[in-house]
């Protein structure tokens, strides 16, 4: 199973593999913030500090709000993403 590190709350937590990160955050009590939940306001905006490439690719929709928030390369929106392997993130 994929192991999922949040730096802010200091937790590493197990995830199914194909599992949205929203879900594992919201089941593991992370202090992220979800608004919309469907790409659109941001406000889940994480930053990817290890295992980018163990998420899934950005939607179109990820890819357009992304632009609009001028996120920095490195980072995704919790809401959008699948895990498919580790991922270490942080909210910097």
């Amino acid at each position: 199973m994929p192991k999922v590190t949040f730096i802010a709350d200091n937790k590493i937590v197990e995830a199914e593999a194909g599992e949205l990160m929203r879900e594992v955050c919201q089941r593991n009590d992370f202090t992220i913030p979800f608004g919309c939940e469907n790409g659109v306001c941001g406000t889940c905006l994480i930053s990817i500090k290890e295992g980018a490439d163990h998420l899934t690719e950005p939607t179109n929709q990820e890819k357009e709000t992304l632009d609009v928030i001028m996120a920095y390369p490195d980072q995704r929106l919790g809401c959008q993403c699948q895990v498919q392997g580790d991922v270490t993130f942080d909210l910097e």
